[in-house]
């Protein structure tokens, strides 16, 4: 099972649907860039600018499908007409408004059962046909799927752009229509072919999970949250959890992080530009993480210093973070270094090299390494941070949570370093170290 690293887990899911799930091979063409998945839960804010928008092309559209006569219009299907034409509108305006020209979104186009995933109001047929049809009328830019290499996708086009700035459309016009999944079960089912989504049955711990994201997510939604001043879409978070195989057992003890905030995926500068309540925030981090929990999970304690300062590798801090992360997510041992990790070492280093001194820096937790046991400390770190997040809650502190960070206002920075230190030491036994990063 793959590790989660500092790229967002979806993001890489993500290429890989746009790709079709295979790398690009010679002579294919590159996917466009930047390029965004179709999300089917977005909608319009009611009495809006761009509802009044969807409102008057989805009649448009209506009048054109009138006159053609191979069509039966079926009043119980006006209202998902709407939806679809919302749901469009809601995404074409998101890649607009947020995002450079030539941004697409991927859509899924095949057509599959439906599962606790789908909108079941956007059933795949008719969302491609309202697409083509928007393209028809010049209002996006339609590209059909390559067979093997690229998924559809579709962008606004320049008359949509130049009628959303006409309409006064701004991103507090887009909405979320309620009853996506926030708990969220993929497979791993190959190297480098993206996860796919596992259908289950509820049980009381999903029960559990999807009510504690019910309360996270009513707070996000309910709280002043601003990026330069302007209020963004309403997100919502997922927790997304691991399995092995697509015939796997469905369980919820693999990974578990959070997913779906538009500010994980920010540049740490645009960061700043984020606020809450009006109040700048600061970014409260669980420094070595992993390293703490794998301690915690020996029942030992981690010498004084950095962790991840290993004899021999002074000045290259980053390879050995990295190193541990490879040991930790992965059966038996590491004999050959990756591209990456070959790069951020000196030469001379090898697999076994590097292995032996992070037994030697850490031989309390050195029985560990090797075993994958990365998906299950993973599991506890997003436990941790969602016991934070419902902790603050409580106490009227909305945070904004980046894997094994949160983003707070300045005010409630000391409510939520005793929030990360308690519910560690709750739940693992010991409080794990905070530290606030600079230069947010």
């Amino acid at each position: 099972m793959t590790h989660f690293d500092e790229r967002s887990d979806q993001e890489h899911d993500a290429l890989l649907v746009l790709l079709g799930g295979e790398g690009l091979g010679e002579g294919t063409v590159p996917p466009p860039a930047p390029t965004l998945m179709h999300d089917p839960w977005l909608t319009v804010r009611e009495l809006s600018p761009l509802a009044d928008l969807a409102a008057s092309l989805h009649a448009k559209l209506e009048a054109a499908s009138a006159r053609n006569p191979n069509r039966k219009p079926r009043a119980d299907a006006a209202e998902r007409r709407l939806a679809i034409v919302q749901n469009l509108v809601a995404n074409l305006a998101l890649a607009a408004l947020r995002h450079p020209p030539g941004t697409r979104l991927a859509v899924q186009a095949d057509k599959k059962s439906t599962t606790r995933y789908d909108r079941k109001e956007l059933p795949r047929g008719p969302l491609i046909d309202t697409l083509k049809s928007l393209a028809e009328e010049g209002l996006a830019v339609y590209h059909a799927a390559v067979f093997k290499h690229l998924r559809t996708t579709v962008e606004p086009s320049a008359r949509l752009r130049s009628m959303l700035t006409q309409a006064g459309a701004s991103l507090e016009d887009i909405s979320r229509a309620p009853g996506g999944e926030t708990v969220i079960l993929k497979a791993v089912v190959g190297r480098n072919r993206p996860k796919i989504l596992v259908d289950y049955a509820d049980t009381g711990e999903t029960l559990r999970l999807r009510a504690e994201m019910r309360t996270v997510n009513d707070a996000l939604a309910g709280a002043d949250i601003r990026l330069r001043g302007e209020r963004q879409p309403p997100d919502q978070l997922v927790r997304v959890f691991l399995v092995d195989g697509a015939e796997a057992r469905a369980t919820f003890d693999g990974h578990g992080r959070l997913f779906g905030g538009y500010w994980q995926s920010l540049p740490r500068a645009r960061r700043a530009g984020l606020t809450i309540g009006r109040e700048r925030l600061v970014e409260l981090d669980y420094r070595a993480m992993y390293v703490h929990l794998a301690y915690a999970y020996a029942g030992a304690a981690l010498p004084a210093g950095d962790p991840y300062a290993v004899a021999g590798l002074e000045g290259h801090r980053d390879a050995v973070k990295k190193a541990a992360a490879s040991l930790f997510f992965r059966d038996g041992a590491l004999r050959r270094l990756s591209g990456e990790l070959r790069e951020l070492l000196p030469a001379g280093w090898t697999a076994k090299r590097l292995s032996a001194a992070v037994e030697a820096k850490h031989p309390a937790i050195a029985h560990l390494l090797g075993t994958n046991i990365g998906p299950s400390l993973a599991n506890t770190e997003s436990n941790i941070l969602v016991a934070v997040l419902l902790r603050l809650i409580g106490e009227g502190v909305v945070a904004l949570p980046i894997h094994d960070c949160v983003l707070v206002a300045e005010s409630a920075k000391a409510a939520a370093l005793a929030a990360m230190r308690e519910e560690s030491k709750r739940l693992v036994g010991m409080a794990l170290p905070v530290e606030e990063k600079a230069g947010q």
